[in-house]
This record gives C-alpha cells, sequence and structure tokens, in this order.
C-alpha cells in the first residue's frame, strides 16, 4: 500500500519493465508550454517592454528602425558579455562584482602595452585577455580553495582592481590613437547595417546556451547552486567547477573591455564604471 494513499497500491517497477507503454507519461501531466517558457512569469517583463517600445516609437520618428535597432545592440555588447559570465557564477549561488573593474584594468593594460610599452595590438590585446583571466584566477583561488564568501572576495577585488588602474594612469592618462584596422570591431559594420561586435556576443549566447543547458559540467552548476555539500557528496568536483566559472567572468570581462575600447577608441582607468550593477540586473 502507498503511505500517502491508503487505497493505491505501490507501483511495481518491474511491471514497467515487463510493459515499457504503462511507463510512458501521460500528455496531459506535461506543463503547459507557457510554464515552461516562462518558469517564473518572464512574460511579465517581455509585456514592459513592449510597452516601453510602443510608446518610444510613437514619441520619435526613427525608433522603429533597423539602423536604431543594431545601434541599441551595439551599445548592449559588453553588458551582455558580462552577463553572459555571470550567469553560471549566479546560478552556483555566488555573485562577482569585480566584473566592471576588470573592465577598466583590462583597458588600461590594453592601452598602455600598446601605446607605452610598443607591442602590437594583437599581442595587448592577448595581455589584456590574459590580465582578466589572473583577475579570474585570484577570485576563484580565494573563493572556490579557500572557501570565502564571494560577495566578500569579490567586492575586495572590485577596489584592487580599480586601483590598479587608477594607479597606473594616475587618473588622468587616456589612451587613444587606435588604428582603424582596431576600431573597425568596434565601430565597423558588416553588410554596412549589421555591427561587428554583435557577432560576437551571438557567438557568446550561443556557447553559454550551450554549455549550460546540454553538457554535463553545465548541469552540474545547477546541483552546486542548490547544495554545494550535496553536490560534493553526489561526485561533483566543486571547488574545479567554481573556478572555472570565475576564470570565465574574468576572461569575458577582459574581452568586454577590448571591445568597450574599440568601440569608443579610447583607455581610461574610468572604463567599465557601473557595469557590475547593470550585469546583475540583466
Amino acid at each position: 500500500m502507498n503511505p500517502t494513499n491508503p487505497q493505491s497500491p505501490i507501483p511495481n517497477p518491474q511491471s514497467a519493465i515487463r510493459n515499457p507503454q504503462s511507463a510512458i507519461v501521460n500528455p496531459q501531466s506535461v506543463a503547459p508550454w507557457r510554464d515552461r517558457l516562462f518558469p517564473n512569469h518572464e512574460w511579465v517583463l517581455m509585456l514592459v517592454l513592449l510597452f516601453e517600445c510602443g510608446i518610444f516609437s510613437l514619441s520619435g520618428d526613427n525608433f522603429l528602425t533597423s539602423a536604431n535597432a543594431f545601434e541599441v545592440t551595439r551599445l548592449s555588447v559588453e553588458i551582455g558579455l558580462l552577463a553572459l559570465a555571470l550567469t553560471p557564477v549566479i546560478i552556483t549561488g555566488g555573485i562577482d562584482l569585480s566584473v566592471g573593474s576588470m573592465v577598466g584594468l583590462a583597458a588600461v593594460v590594453l592601452g598602455s602595452l600598446w601605446r607605452d610599452a610598443g607591442l602590437p595590438l594583437p599581442l595587448a590585446a592577448a595581455a589584456a585577455l590574459l590580465c582578466g583571466l589572473t583577475g579570474g584566477g585570484l577570485n576563484a583561488l580565494v573563493i572556490a580553495r579557500l572557501n570565502f564568501p564571494p560577495l566578500i572576495v569579490t567586492l575586495g577585488t572590485f577596489s584592487l582592481f580599480r586601483g590598479i588602474a587608477e594607479g597606473l594612469t594616475r587618473g588622468i592618462e587616456n589612451y587613444s590613437g587606435f588604428p582603424p584596422e582596431f576600431l573597425f570591431w568596434g565601430q565597423g559594420h558588416v553588410g554596412g547595417v549589421v555591427p561587428t561586435q554583435l557577432f560576437v556576443l551571438i557567438a557568446a549566447i550561443a556557447g553559454c546556451s550551450w554549455w549550460v543547458h546540454r553538457t554535463t559540467a553545465g548541469r552540474s552548476l545547477y546541483a552546486i547552486g542548490h547544495s554545494a555539500e550535496g553536490a560534493r557528496y553526489a561526485g561533483i568536483e566543486v571547488a574545479r567547477r567554481l573556478t572555472f566559472v570565475y576564470l570565465l567572468s574574468g576572461l569575458a570581462s577582459s574581452l568586454a573591455a577590448v571591445i568597450y575600447v574599440a568601440h569608443l577608441g579610447q583607455a581610461k582607468s574610468d572604463a567599465g564604471t557601473g557595469y557590475e550593477l547593470k550585469t546583475g540586473c540583466v
């Protein structure tokens, strides 16, 4: 007998093996498409967005144009990359408040190595990406290996990275004069319409979505976020997963910095100020 319902017998798993048709899920028990697509009632935000678009289209003549739509996506690439990087971090129950400061530090590293050290721009950009990985590794070391709270750790590196950037530039240095070949990655268009950096964001979205939803490592992040201790007992390498997500966050921050510099044509220590709040909202 089933203890929750004394009148119903306990189902026999052997019967499902002998009769596979009995194990088929009743279609009526599947959640409606709206609940599957919008499990947290995200459709309300879509309605608000559509309402805003309606207001802006009535108040302006150029809002509902392809040029304006692509320009909005151009301005959203840096925030989009940081939001994608924060997604697995937040899934694990953590947070990274240092992403905006890492954008500023990586931008300064790129500009100083190119102008002051005389490195070619590809090498300077690679060094900026390495700087992001180093910053992410620092967060990962303290959080994943030393078990400090992510909020406290990344709040500290938030000040550390910004302070280093301010120290390197004395708060007044502005690196500019980048060649057109580099600026094309932030100011150019493909086919005369589509912003160049949009392809970087699309590739990042596809890769992040596939990894989080279609791989064992990505799916294990949900278990860590629910209970890190339980995930550890289940055989998941929690420390390694956390290390990877914070490294990814640092790398995405430095990539956003490279696109930021190519977009604005200048590198300053205040680059990315406030981005940690915007990406958290996204």
